[in-house]
């Protein structure tokens, strides 16, 4: 070092001499590793909640521009099908059956995996 003025000489050669641990570097560059994936992660947690906002906002303003154009054809829809819809009879009769179905699909599931982890 090309030092010329005698106050700054003083001055480095007062300084103590503080040394750095032998893993400074691997432990830094740690330390760099996990802040910039501390700041990827809430990079991405902001854009992950201005994406919903921004789709909700999109949905709200379809269906406030359909309700808004359609409003009274999809009310005449909307009591058309609750005239032509079945009883509660029926879709009480139904739903065992439905129940069935979804349990019977779940098992299906559940046992093609165990197949599939034992060959």
């Amino acid at each position: 070092m090309n030092t010329n003025d005698k106050g700054l000489k003083k001055a480095l050669s007062q300084q103590p001499d503080y040394r750095l641990p032998s893993n400074f570097s691997y432990r830094m560059i740690q330390k760099i590793h996990q802040e910039t994936l501390l700041r990827e992660k809430r990079q991405e947690k902001r854009l992950f909640i201005l994406m919903l906002v921004t789709t909700f906002l999109a949905v709200g303003g379809c269906l406030g521009f359909l309700c808004w154009q359609y409003g009274n054809k999809l009310l005449s829809l909307l009591h058309t099908l609750q005239e032509g819809s079945p009883s509660l009879q029926t879709c009480l009769f139904y739903l065992p059956i439905l129940c069935a179905l979804f349990l019977l699909f779940l098992f299906n599931r559940w046992l093609r995996r165990k197949l599939i982890s034992h060959t």
